[in-house]
């Protein structure tokens, strides 16, 4: 059974059990061996309040509370977000967001100013905060309490004058799977309630890992973190190279190991991967090259892999400028045979390589202990 945002509002006075007032929780998110945010929260009967600390690109702390009326509906949302790692930008910013209906009046900052931002969300819709699970157990308390094996909602980011939808489906007893529009999916356990206990996007779009814990410091490990960035979480990055006479360009972003086992876990085997983080990864040559044998005619593609224990695939594809997850396989150009070598040191960050050979060159991809590679040439022409 299915509940659309339509139907949400009949459902909402159940999300919140007998008992749920006054209850508390931390979550810290981590990335491999680093830890992204950290976040504790209260949920009384009308009130959600939180704060985090989240360390990418720089470190924030954010303060946020959602009143909620009679039906269990959001009605007013606040975000404070504190800049506590020194960087470019102000000290301090309000935003607020007022939830009526199936729409949403936004106040954000822009620039020295505010914006005030207009939306249709859906009846019951939430705000979304980026690593904030106090926020995201709302989702699943809903879910829990709407029963069926699939949930519909919607969450706005602020600023934002559509909504993204929120899909959940029940994957077991204690485990939900979600989508938040493109990130995911993640598996959540959760008890009979919906209350979040742990989180994993290993193998989706997100990659992290949320643990409910106790007694976390938070105002101490907080502090510890302002200073502390992680920055750009996989930096753009490219390379340029010439072959044979071509001008061979990649354009991508770098994702880093952070301890993690990637190939076979972060990167599943046998399903197609962006090859690199973020937008898709872009590929551009000024004259016909013979890649791995294969015509591919001067211009400017997407890059794709296909991992596997047996060997890889390396798929160039006509669309470009899209999201990393947006493949097509309609608009594939080729699809080649790569060559797969291990690495005797691994390679913390992906890296692209295009390096000149003879009257040719090699296009190479190394992350962990793998590198794959294929032969590039240019087309003679009589």
């Amino acid at each position: 059974m299915s509940t659309g945002p339509s139907s949400l509002l009949a459902t909402l006075s159940l999300a919140l059990p007998v008992g749920l007032a006054a209850q508390t929780g931390q979550f810290v998110v981590r990335l491999g061996r680093d830890t992204l945010a950290i976040e504790q929260y209260t949920r009384s009967a009308d009130r959600l309040e939180g704060e985090q600390v989240v360390r990418n690109p720089r470190t924030v702390h954010r303060i946020y509370s959602v009143t909620f009326g009679p039906s269990g509906a959001a009605e007013r949302y606040e975000l404070v977000t504190h800049n506590v790692s020194g960087g470019p930008g102000p000290a301090e910013t309000r935003a607020t967001a007022t939830f009526q209906g199936d729409s949403a009046v936004a106040t954000v900052p822009r620039r020295d100013s505010s914006a005030t931002v207009r939306s249709r969300v859906g009846a019951g819709a939430l705000p979304f905060l980026g690593q904030s699970f106090g926020l995201v157990e709302e989702v699943t308390r809903r879910a829990r309490a709407a029963g069926g094996d699939s949930f519909t909602m919607s969450m706005l980011v602020l600023g934002d004058t559509a909504p993204m939808p929120v899909t959940v489906t029940r994957a077991g007893a204690d485990s939900l799977i979600l989508m938040l529009d493109g990130i995911g999916p993640l598996r959540a356990r959760v008890d009979d309630r919906g209350t979040l206990r742990g989180v994993s996007g290993m193998g989706g779009t997100a990659q992290i890992t949320v643990e409910r814990v106790q007694g976390l410091d938070f105002a101490s490990l907080g502090k510890s973190f302002a200073p502390r960035s992680l920055g750009t979480l996989s930096p753009p990055d490219s390379v340029r190279a010439h072959v044979g006479g071509a001008a061979v360009g990649v354009r991508y972003s770098r994702p880093s190991m952070r301890g993690r086992t990637i190939f076979g876990t972060v990167v599943p085997w046998d399903k197609v991967w962006r090859t690199g983080a973020n937008e898709a990864t872009i590929f551009e040559t000024s004259a016909d090259l013979l890649v791995a044998g294969t015509t591919v005619p001067a211009g400017q593609y997407s890059l794709w892999t296909i991992p596997a224990p047996g060997g890889w695939k390396l798929i160039v594809n006509k669309n470009t400028g899209q999201w990393g997850t947006d493949y097509d396989a309609q608009y594939d150009v080729a699809r080649l045979d790569m060559k797969v070598e291990t690495l005797k040191q691994p390679v913390e960050q992906f890296t692209i390589a295009v390096e000149p050979k003879g009257k040719g060159g090699v296009l190479k991809l190394e992350w962990e202990k793998t590198r794959a590679s294929v032969p590039l040439s240019v087309i003679s022409r009589p």
